[in-house]
């Protein structure tokens, strides 16, 4: 028996309908079921093979679907594998920051101070985590009728809210079988697919990307126990029978002296909607994943009794075991330690294509010019309202200056600077009204750092201005923070781009001037 693996990556916010839904809440599984998966490629070789209604008279949609494949359910993927429900015999401490070790019931240890663990585990080692499935609440409001479709409002106020899978989970799952039917399985789909699963498909939800993988062997059977344990991988249906009956039955071919000695359990309803019917199924009586049996051998475990018990575990027990159902695992109790789940490592990007670049050039010359802005009216703040004079003179060299500056973004401040030095050589009223305004100068390579606020318009760097619009400088909050690396991966003409920064620089200088005067004139009057 193989199996090949099945990546599903959730790409819109996405809905699998838990079966106690009721109310206005429309809760989510924490995982996709095996019948889904099986649903997806369904649907995939129906369209392909242009079968409508007549799929069941399909041979080979027959041999794929009702045949020796099993579709099994796709838990969430971490950096440490795939999650599985958490074995229901696990017991964690209560207190775990005194010990925060995991104990299963069939050690016999005494667990006074421990509760259990639930949820989805992932293991590795003697080390176990808990799974955390993100998920969210969105409200919606029922809009019945078409006229109030149309309207987009509803006066009854009928609300109903979604809990849904947060877009970027990766799960998997997997298909299993004899090489041969994978072999058939893995040829008729292409390798990625994109596909709508769950609630509310046709609308904003259920958005996946479906990869299959290689066909590989399915782990071989480890057991040091004289009895062996099993973990429900998925639920078991279990029909009228109990799960001792059903499991009893299963394991029956390996040997008459094999027995189910205890169970640990917990039980649920199966009910699942059939969208082509636009029906439910019959609700039936299921043991949950994550219930363990214990089975014991009068005449001993042997290594081929293994082997056709993981047979049997990966082949199923119960019914419906087409969509998954009663698959099982083995199982080793024993004694755990719950640590913290690592964060997965996010992929270092080295390049860019063409139109991204294109666009973050512009996003991140918008955040450094935003930068400048900042800047210039925080030097207003800092060096001129103290000192400001409201009275005409002040308008009148703030109007000049702007004036003088223009529309020009890339030769602006040249003009400026070139018409602010002929006013200093010429001794001009303007230059006596920019003289009094003293300013710490951060943007000169000179030693002389105060200087009034016509020789700050001279000896003005806008170089230096750009590296400290592009720097991390000034209070955490202030300025936005760019990226050198993405600075560098997407390239900037700095020599170019300097002319327009300290365009805006001035720009928002002079103009933030004028507002502080026109509110203290407000502010008079």
């Amino acid at each position: 028996m193989e199996q090949v693996k099945i990546t599903i990556t959730v790409k819109s916010p996405t809905l699998i309908a838990s079966s106690s839904t009721a109310g206005v809440l429309t809760a989510t599984r924490g995982s996709i079921d095996g019948r889904i998966l099986r649903g997806v490629f369904a649907s995939h070789f129906i369209k392909s093979h242009n079968l409508g209604k007549e799929a069941h008279k399909n041979q080979e949609f027959m041999d794929l679907f009702y045949g020796d494949l099993r579709f099994v359910s796709a838990y969430k993927d971490t950096v440490k594998g795939t999650s599985f429900p958490a074995p229901l015999s696990l017991q964690r401490n209560k207190h775990p920051k005194d010990n925060d070790s995991v104990t299963d019931l069939f050690t016999g240890e005494d667990l006074v101070g421990y509760k259990g663990v639930k949820g989805f585990i992932v293991q590795d080692g003697n080390n176990c985590s808990l799974v955390p499935i993100e998920t969210a609440i969105r409200l919606h409001m029922s809009r019945s009728s078409e006229k109030e479709r149309i309207q987009g409002r509803s006066k009854d106020g009928n609300i109903f809210n979604y809990e849904f899978l947060e877009p970027n989970q990766v799960f998997v799952g997997t298909v299993i079988g004899p090489k041969t039917a994978l072999e058939a399985f893995v040829r008729q789909f292409h390798k990625e697919l994109d596909c709508y699963i769950g609630r509310s498909r046709y609308t904003e939800y259920g958005h996946c990307e479906v990869e299959i993988g290689e066909i590989t062997s399915i782990p071989a059977p480890e057991s040091k126990e004289d009895s062996v344990y099993i973990r429900l991988h998925t639920p078991l249906l279990l029909g009228n029978e109990s799960i001792v009956n059903v499991i009893g039955d299963a394991v029956q071919e390996i040997g008459s002296d094999i027995s189910v000695d205890s169970v640990h359990a917990s039980y649920q309803e199966e009910q699942n909607f059939n969208s082509i019917w636009g029906v439910r199924s019959s609700s039936e009586p299921a043991a949950s994943a994550g219930s363990v049996i214990k089975l014991v051998k009068a005449s001993g475990w042997t290594q081929d009794d293994l082997a056709k018990l993981q047979h049997i575990l990966y082949n199923g027990m119960g019914g419906r075991v087409h969509e998954g159902y009663g698959q099982g695992r083995l199982w080793t109790p024993r004694k755990l330690e719950m640590v913290k789940l690592e964060e997965p490592k996010i992929a270092e990007v080295t390049s860019l294509h063409q139109s991204t670049r294109d666009l973050a050039r512009k996003i991140l010359e918008k955040q450094v010019i935003l930068n400048a802005r900042l800047r210039a009216a925080n030097d207003v703040d800092t060096y001129i309202k103290p000192g400001f004079n409201v009275g005409g003179q002040a308008k009148h060299f703030t109007t000049v200056l702007l004036a003088e500056l223009g529309m020009d973004h890339k030769n602006g401040y040249k003009t400026l600077q070139s018409f602010v030095k002929k006013v200093k050589d010429d001794d001009k009223i303007l230059a006596n009204n920019l003289k009094p305004f003293n300013i710490k100068h951060e943007y000169t390579s000179k030693s002389d750092k105060y200087v009034n606020l016509m020789d700050y318009i001279i000896t003005f760097d806008k170089d230096m201005l750009l590296d400290a619009c592009l720097s991390k400088s000034g209070e955490s909050g202030t300025y936005y923070e760019i990226s050198t690396k993405l600075v560098n991966m997407i390239g900037i003409n700095k020599e170019e781009f300097s002319k327009v920064v300290v365009y805006e620089y001035w720009l928002y200088f002079f103009r933030h001037i004028r507002k502080i005067q026109f509110r203290h004139i407000k502010k008079i009057q």
